[in-house]
């Protein structure tokens, strides 16, 4: 029951509600119903478990339920494609509940489209209609397309579209399955123009929103693109690509395409969601790209100061980055807005790297000229919460494992990590999309997945992208078994199995034995649970320090650091450590005008977490040429790239409200600088 609530997100009485369901649609295919067992949980006997793919195969499309998301998305996908009236009756009909239901959601449908600039109105000769720009009513397009892909697969919604969208096409036949897969053939023929590939959901979604623009392009809704704009966007290869997708499509549906459309389909091929590309890095093929690479150079430059951590393959982590920042880019300039699964996940899991890159984000946002949304800030958080875990880690002997991931590598990264971290033995070999594993034969032992895949001779565990603890502990049991793992208590199989020969009659031996294993194999978690504490309980009051002023900026780190070097917390090599770091790299610790956060690297002469402030009436510059001036050092000793991230993001916000900030520079008593810090502790 914990683990359904806490996977699915809903409470114990939603669960039996579904199951109850579920049983319904089961005995109505003849087969065994869902049984709950106290001590066990639910399971389906394996019978029947074995029928349900091919009856879910041929499901009729009313038997599925929507969702209230999906039922908006559906609706605005109707109201947007529309060929003749739509009133409220066809409207109940498409989405199959009732009259009021159907109401509440046009409401709040109305009120969502407002965000695009859009207005739903009722017409009486004309039914619903979305009104509003060209331009804002594909930007929807875009945004609830996005909620129909979320669950379905992509032949679950290919076989439903034509009977959704069951209306005249006028002499188009858009929604034909052949056409289908002819629109599917020239998205992937981009691939191979452009050098790079597609994630898997990306490309399912692009098709679909080809398909809806055609339709509006037949019915005389054409868009307009700034001229400037156009001379930027001719200087892009996918300009090239979009031409001959133009060129086609208008062969495939008999529709010409304006210049302007052709601009079009350039924006939303710069703004795609990529798993890799060819040769990104190897040359700055254009002034975006190159100004990009210093986007990305600046994020992670501010990100190592802001975390006080130091990536030790910084060029790998800009490599994987810009992968996902140049598409982002596009998508925040041209508005075409993204929407992440993992975005609360995100911020309730890693929410101190989320607060980070929300603060070096600003990088993106200037070159852009556009605020980036949480979901954008979530996906890039994504990278950085992966390579947090890799600082100071030296991968062990493992097994062969390949990753299987259908939402880019973002999501990929950060999973990544997370098995890295869970498995002590287990070497994640790479990652691919699901057309790859398809495609290809790994020699691994294993497949970990995000999505249900087809067996091949390896076994294939299915995972969220973000783990759940009882996710965690499932999968542990369920390698660890595999692996033959060595129990943590004195535990012998064989010993088990003949005290059970004793006294009972086994049916199936080797089952029972695997059984065995996945319950004795369970692991201890030895991975303990990083304790992060507040920014007052880290900054204890006896570790700040006033002092009237100092000689020079190595004085000032010294003297800083004398509360930590008394109480052991550090060495006086990591003292050493902070100078020459800074000595090297320049005045990078300045990181708000006044304030420095002096640090070096755990391995440097950290014996314990500390942090310890020295406040100055005079500032002293911390750079040679006399600039920098800092009044307030505040020196951290971190153990790894986790335990001091929130008293970290509690004091970045301190230091964000300037008011606070002013009178923390000016108080100059300990036990005022103390009482601020513990109005920012909570």
């Amino acid at each position: 029951m914990k683990v359904l609530s806490e996977k699915f997100n809903i409470s114990r009485r939603t669960i039996y509600y579904d199951i109850e369901k579920i049983n319904g649609w089961l005995k109505e295919h003849k087969l065994s119903p869902v049984q709950y067992v106290r001590s066990a949980g639910f399971f389906l006997e394996e019978e029947a478990a074995s029928q349900v793919p091919e009856k879910l195969g041929s499901l009729k499309v009313w038997h599925y339920e929507y969702t209230p998301k999906e039922r908006k998305a559906w609706l605005s996908i109707y109201l947007m494609s529309r060929t003749s009236p739509l009133y409220l009756e066809d409207l109940m009909k498409k989405v199959r509940v009732s009259r009021n239901t159907v109401i509440e959601d046009l409401k709040s449908l109305k009120e969502e489209l407002l965000r695009f600039e859009l207005d739903l109105e009722f017409d009486r000769k004309e039914g619903y209609v979305i009104t509003g720009k060209e331009d804002d009513k594909r930007k929807a397009i875009v945004y609830y397309l996005q909620h129909i892909f979320t669950e379905q697969s992509w032949q679950t919604v290919l076989a439903q579209i034509p009977v959704l969208l069951n209306a005249n096409d006028e002499g188009l036949n858009l929604f034909d399955s052949e056409k289908m897969k002819a629109v599917q053939f020239i998205v992937s023929s981009i691939e191979q123009e452009l050098n790079i590939q597609f994630t898997d959901e990306f490309i399912h979604n692009f098709v679909f929103r080809i398909l809806l623009f055609v339709r509006r392009l037949a019915q005389g809704k054409k868009i307009k693109i700034d001229s400037v704009e156009k001379e930027i966007l001719k200087e892009t290869k996918e300009y090239q690509a979009a031409i001959k997708v133009s060129d086609q499509l208008s062969n495939l549906f008999h529709v010409n395409f304006p210049e302007d459309e052709i601009f079009y389909i350039t924006k939303h091929l710069l703004g795609s969601r990529i798993q890799f590309s060819e040769d990104l890095l190897l040359h700055n093929s254009n002034h975006e790209t190159a100004m990009l690479s210093d986007v990305v150079s600046n994020m992670v430059t501010d990100f190592q100061t802001y975390a006080c951590v130091f990536f030790e393959n910084r060029r790998e982590i800009e490599k994987n980055l810009i992968l996902h920042v140049k598409p982002a880019f596009y998508r925040i300039k041209y508005g075409l807005e993204v929407e992440s699964e993992v975005t609360g996940s995100i911020k309730e899991k890693y929410n101190d790297v989320f607060q980070l890159t929300k603060k070096v984000i600003v990088h993106l946002e200037e070159a852009a000229g556009k605020e980036v949304n949480d979901h954008e800030v979530a996906l890039i958080a994504m990278h950085f919460g992966g390579w947090m875990e890799r600082v100071g880690v030296k991968p062990a002997n493992r097994k062969n494992a390949l990753l299987v991931c259908t939402t880019g590598v973002g999501t990929s990264q950060l999973l990544w990590h997370q098995l890295e971290g869970l498995f002590s033995t287990v070497d994640i070999l790479g990652c691919v999309s699901k057309r790859d594993y398809e495609k290809n034969l790994y020699d691994v032992d294993f497949i970990i997945s995000t999505i249900p895949l087809e067996e091949r001779n390896k076994p294939v565990f299915v995972v969220s992208s973000i783990l759940t603890e009882a996710e965690k502990e499932g999968l542990l049991q369920k390698v660890n078994a595999l692996v033959d793992a060595k129990p943590q208590q004195r535990t012998s199989i064989e010993a088990v199995m003949s005290i059970v020969q004793k006294y009972a009659e086994v049916i199936d031996e080797e089952s029972l034995q695997r059984e065995l294993k996945k319950y004795l194999y369970q692991p201890v978690n030895t991975s303990k649970e990083v304790v992060k504490p507040n920014l007052k309980d880290l900054l204890k009051k006896e570790n700040i320090q006033v002092a009237e002023g100092v000689s020079d900026w190595k004085e000032a780190i010294r003297l800083a650091a004398q509360p930590l070097l008394k109480d052991k917390a550090i060495t006086n090599v990591y003292i050493r450590a902070m100078i020459d770091t800074l000595v090297k790299m320049g005045p990078y610790i300045v990181v708000s005008p006044k304030v420095a956060i002096p640090h070096a690297r755990p391995e440097d002469g950290v014996n314990r977490l500390g942090m310890s402030v020295l406040w100055l009436e005079h500032s002293v510059p911390f750079s040679d040429k006399g600039t920098h001036d800092v009044q307030l050092v505040i020196v951290l000793a971190a153990i790894d790239g986790e335990a001091h991230l929130k008293a970290l993001s509690q004091l970045t916000n301190m230091l964000s409200d300037q008011k606070v900030k002013e009178k923390l520079l000016a108080t100059g008593s300990r036990e005022g600088i103390y009482e601020l810090i513990k109005a920012y502790s909570v």
